[in-house]
């Protein structure tokens, strides 16, 4: 599609049709008084800035319609055309004309799309945008990890980001922040700020997915000269881990795919999930901080699992970092990866217990229970065989002892047998001796027993004759004497201390009456105050009263019914009226 500056006399505008391009619709939004209409997709200009729009878009290959060029014919519209800025002086450049020129200079130097290496940056934030184009930076590192020495702005555009992305897909790979790129594209220079800058156009997959494999090759090195690259991978397994750490995004589908397999294995699991982001730049943050929790808590669990669905190898490619590396071969719980399909391989893979898929990862803990319970079902056995002999034994040779152990039983029966008719025969007549000897023992007893009772109640009878004897009228007239005194005694003090209350008593109720006489309202009116009411209680503010609203002031000597008038009111109106309704009551 074409470039076209067009005019509608009639509506006296500009129209200038062309098809999207960023670059030219920023220079476009610089036109005095522009808009743009989404119906037609045009930019419009009011046709008295014609010459500006003209010199403005110079050197943008635009072409004039014939109405246009009729327009610009004819000499008439030189008066109706005025400028919209002040004429630059001869041998002045403006800003946009510098910009332009040394934009056509960089463009006829490299006259040819030119490759060029570089790191992305700030690539993933323009998914988010979901722009149609894409500005981010290539930067020039002398090793990777090191300080930036170069950066350039690149721009990819929509029409060419779909032929790139389609050609990394084809090689499993997509692009992000950090990724080592071979990039295509013209040199060209923004001419609206001045910002030199590469238009990407083509990309080299081949040299992303080398440079991918080379850096997993110099981490795996790195490990290895320090000894500690296979530390993990022979760390033996737990005797039964159930206690399972798993370090993945969570509520992803590799999260729900690795808790489903160990829940239908039907064993009694125990899962804690650390929320890990496991694609992107902040990967290795993410993942060190996981791996630092399930360390400082390495008592609590028996086995760590990272995983990640498929994706693409440099998506893997964030996992290939010295730091993660390093912490998984120290960790001190074994270690299982489950990251990507089949076909990928990442640097946990090297290191740590493989499997391809977040399932294989939960399959192979699986395998471990399951193997263990298996060896424990064996060993039941085996305890439970031996213990099935070892019982089969022990009852024959209870047979052979119960059999000997009656035979001794009936033999030791009958010796004891005679001997215990032995023993009744002679403890018969020991104890017919000893009954004889006992009856005459009682017999002695019983009668030593009734001439002692005699003698007993012979000793009462004496004492009662005494007693009866000494209890006499005059003993009891004293007691009653010494009794009556007693009382008198008791009542003297009951008065004296009934008198001494009641005077105490007295005299409080009198101080406690001159109190409340001190306190009286009444004696407050006496003195000149006054209290207001109705039947509502005690009035506090005059805005409790209403207008026309009756109530009483209470006085040290009765009672006045009152009124309230308005207060606007003259003076001598309410004085009179007051008087009329005021009203004394006792």
């Amino acid at each position: 599609m074409a470039r076209v500056i067009d005019i509608e006399e009639k509506k006296e505008r500009i129209k200038i049709d062309f098809p999207y391009e960023r670059e030219l619709v920023d220079v476009v939004r610089t036109l005095p008084d522009r808009w743009f209409d989404r119906t037609s997709k045009c930019w419009f200009v009011p046709l008295q800035h014609l010459n500006y729009v003209i010199d403005r878009l110079d050197g943008y290959h635009f072409k004039f319609s014939p109405r246009l060029r009729r327009f610009r014919a004819d000499g008439d519209h030189d008066q109706q055309v005025k400028p919209a800025v002040p004429e630059v002086p001869e041998g002045t450049w403006t800003i946009s004309r510098l910009n332009q020129a040394a934009r056509m200079a960089l463009q006829k130097r490299f006259d040819a799309p030119v490759w060029i290496v570089g790191e992305l940056q700030d690539f993933d934030k323009n998914r988010a945008s979901r722009y149609r184009t894409f500005f981010f930076d290539l930067v020039e590192r002398p090793f990777a990890g090191a300080t930036e020495v170069a950066k350039l702005k690149a721009v990819l555009f929509e029409r060419h980001r779909n032929k790139i992305f389609k050609k990394l897909g084809d090689n499993n790979l997509e692009l992000g922040d950090g990724m080592a790129v071979r990039l295509s594209g013209k040199v060209d220079l923004y001419a609206r700020n001045g910002r030199y800058q590469i238009i990407v156009e083509d990309i080299d997959p081949a040299y992303t997915a080398g440079e991918i494999e080379l850096n997993r090759e110099r981490v795996f090195q790195a490990l290895k000269k320090k000894g500690i690259e296979a530390d993990n991978r022979r760390r033996p397994w737990p005797d039964c881990p159930l206690r399972v750490g798993l370090i993945t995004s969570f509520e992803s589908d590799a999260y729900n795919d690795f808790v489903h397999q160990l829940r239908e294995s039907g064993r009694g699991f125990s899962i804690a999930a650390h929320d890990a982001n496991v694609q992107g730049v902040h990967t290795e943050r993410s993942v060190l901080r996981a791996l630092k929790y399930f360390e400082t808590n390495a008592d609590d669990f028996d086995v760590v699992a990272i995983i990640r669905g498929g994706g693409s190898r440099s998506e893997l490619a964030y996992f290939d970092t010295e730091a993660i590396g390093e912490a998984v071969c120290r960790h001190p719980l074994k270690i299982v990866c489950g990251v990507g399909h089949q076909r990928d391989i990442c640097l946990l893979d090297l290191i740590a217990e493989s499997t391809k898929t977040p399932t294989a990862a939960a399959e192979q803990v699986v395998r471990r229970v399951d193997g263990f319970v298996d060896d424990l079902h064996q060993t039941y056995e085996s305890i439970a065989r031996l213990g099935a002999k070892k019982v089969a034994d022990c009852r024959q040779g209870l047979v052979r002892q119960g059999a000997s152990l009656e035979r001794q039983v009936i033999s030791k029966l009958g010796v004891e047998r005679q001997r215990q008719e032995r023993m009744e025969a002679a403890v018969g007549e020991v104890g017919r001796r000893l009954l004889q000897r006992q009856r005459r023992v009682v017999d002695d007893a019983q009668r030593a027993l009734y001439r002692s009772g005699q003698r007993c109640a012979e000793r009462r009878r004496r004492a009662v004759d005494r007693a009866t004897r000494e209890l006499s009228m005059r003993r009891l007239s004293r007691r009653f004497e010494r009794r009556r005194q007693a009382l008198e005694n008791l009542v003297e003090e009951l008065r004296k201390s009934t008198r001494r209350d009641t005077n105490f008593a007295r005299q409080r109720l009198e101080f406690l009456e001159e109190q409340l006489t001190l306190v009286d309202p009444r004696r407050i009116l006496e003195r000149g105050f006054a209290v207001v009411r109705d039947e509502r209680g005690v009035i506090r503010s005059r805005d409790q009263i209403a207008v026309g609203h009756d109530f009483d002031v209470l006085l040290g000597d009765g009672v006045l019914r009152a009124r309230r008038v308005d207060d606007e009111q003259p003076q001598q109106q309410q004085a009179s009226g007051d008087a009329a309704l005021a009203e004394s009551v006792d």
